[in-house]
This record gives structure tokens, C-alpha cells and sequence, in this order.
């Protein structure tokens, strides 16, 4: 589905980046292998014919209260080795943090397409406490910018989180497209069968952007979301376990299972 000044491909490759400094973990990497290891699963979405994908950095926990400055370099670093690897991919970023400002403001300096960002509208109680939407200082930024080119890829009750309020699934999805402007909306259950009926219950309001399954994709459940989802993120379902490391990398996703979910995908 065309969104803006691009093409969206069916399949969105999700690459989690290896923890940093800034997590604090005893195996935190330098960025010198964050790179490397973000450019190894990105060439292997590629060579299973991945043409959109999204970097985040997961491992990064507990998240910070706010983008460390630290944080937002090494995005930007990440970004633009990507960037200058994949010149054709659609490229996009999704922070840990809630940060509508700084996330915009990455993928302007990594001359990205896209931003998914986990808690648009409303409020959402996760791990790292209240969690806040954060419309106005996206568009705001991307105002600024003049990155309207951009696009707002926008989660609606995230499923690693409970909404903060009972505002029904449809309306929330409604404010998020009127009131925020989001580009294209994300939906994920905690199971298959709770993404299908989110996706039941969204569909019929016709809301003039794509809507994405944001997760828990399968081989075996990629029929049941064929003619609900517009677009799929994937991550898991390229994994396969015990596969080589590279230059002491580790490698999480292999190429034929990125090839059969892109051929299953169409």
C-alpha cells in the first residue's frame, strides 16, 4: 500500500538490536558490534526479499525515563550504516522510549521513511510506568523538520502494556487517525486470536490508512491475516535456533524462513 511518497512492502522486518552500554547488562556490546550485528540480519531480511525494515533497541531495559543523548547517537549511527548499506530499503526506526520529538528526529537524520511508535494517543500502563501519547510533538517535530515524507506508523494498545481508561479499541483507533494524524495503525493481541479480533473490530470503520499486524506472525497463522492485514512486522518467525555465529555474532534469523513467510505474505 502506497503511503505517501512510498511503497510499503507487505513484510516489515523487525531488527533488535544487540543492549548497549546503557543497559547495563553484563553482555552489552559496543557500537562497533551493534552495527555489525544490526548489518548481518539486515542483509538477511534483504536476501530473503525484505524491502522494508525497522531497527529498536530492546534490550535496552529498564527503559530510560527519557532519550539519553548516548541512546540517540547510536541510533542515529546505526540508522545511517543502514541507510548506506540498503540505499533501496524502506527504512525505519521505533526507540524504546516513548519519545515522539527525538524518534522524528532520528529518522530525519538517518534520512528514514518511517517511525513506529508504541503509544500515540491516550495512555498506556507498561513496565516503565505511565506511558503517554505523544501526537502533538510528532507532527509537531515532523512540522518543523519538513519531513512530512515521514510517516507515522502508530500502535493502538500495545500489547506490552493495558490502556489507562476504557476507551473502546475502534474509537481509540479513530483518534489516533483524526486527531493524531497517524499515517498507518499497528495492532497486536497477546495471541493470534485476540489480533484477529482486533483486526474484526477495526476493519469495518474504513479508516483511510493501512492497518499493520505489529506481531505474532506465523507460518500457520499468515492465513488467517491474509485478507485482514494489510502489512506485517516481523520478527520471531525468522528466527531459527542453533544456527552459527559470525565474527562471534550471534545469528538469530535465517534466510529461508524469511523467504517462505515473504512468498506466504504475497
Amino acid at each position: 500500500m502506497t503511503l505517501g511518497a512510498f511503497k510499503l512492502p507487505r513484510v516489515i522486518a523487525a531488527i533488535h538490536l544487540l543492549p548497549s552500554e546503557d543497559s547495563f547488562r553484563p553482555d552489552a556490546q559496543p557500537l562497533s558490534k551493534i552495527i555489525e550485528h544490526a548489518l548481518i540480519h539486515a542483509q538477511i531480511a534483504y536476501d530473503g526479499g525484505v524491502r522494508a525494515f525497522y531497527f529498536q533497541d530492546v534490550h535496552d531495559t529498564p527503559v530510560a525515563p527519557s532519550m539519553l543523548e548516548s541512546t540517540r547517537a547510536r541510533l542515529i549511527a546505526v540508522g545511517r550504516e543502514l541507510r548506506r548499506a540498503f540505499p533501496d530499503v524502506v527504512l525505519g526506526v521505533c526507540p524504546m522510549q516513548n519519545d515522539g520529538k527525538a524518534t522524528m528526529e532520528i529518522a530525519h537524520a538517518i534520512d528514514a521513511q518511517f517511525v513506529r511508535i508504541k503509544v500515540y494517543v491516550g495512555a498506556m500502563v507498561k513496565a516503565e510506568g505511565i506511558v503517554q501519547g505523544v501526537a502533538y510533538e510528532t507532527i509537531r517535530t515532523r512540522y518543523q523538520l519538513n519531513a512530512e515524507h515521514i510517516r507515522i506508523l502508530a500502535d493502538v494498545y500495545d500489547r506490552l502494556g493495558s490502556p489507562l481508561g476504557n476507551i473502546p479499541l475502534a474509537e481509540m483507533c479513530r483518534q489516533a487517525v483524526e486527531f493524531g494524524r497517524a499515517d498507518a495503525l499497528v495492532l497486536t493481541g497477546r495471541t493470534p486470536e485476540q489480533s484477529m479480533r482486533m483486526f474484526d473490530e477495526v476493519r469495518p470503520l474504513k479508516l483511510p490508512v493501512p492497518l499493520i499486524l505489529g506481531g505474532g506472525v506465523s507460518v500457520q497463522m499468515l492465513k488467517y491475516f491474509a485478507n485482514r492485514a494489510d502489512h506485517f512486522i516481523v520478527h520471531a518467525a525468522f528466527v531459527r535456533h542453533g544456527l552459527p555465529p559470525r565474527n562471534g555474532l550471534p545469528v538469530e534469523w535465517d534466510v529461508e524462513r524469511v523467504r517462505e513467510i515473504v512468498a506466504l505474505a504475497g
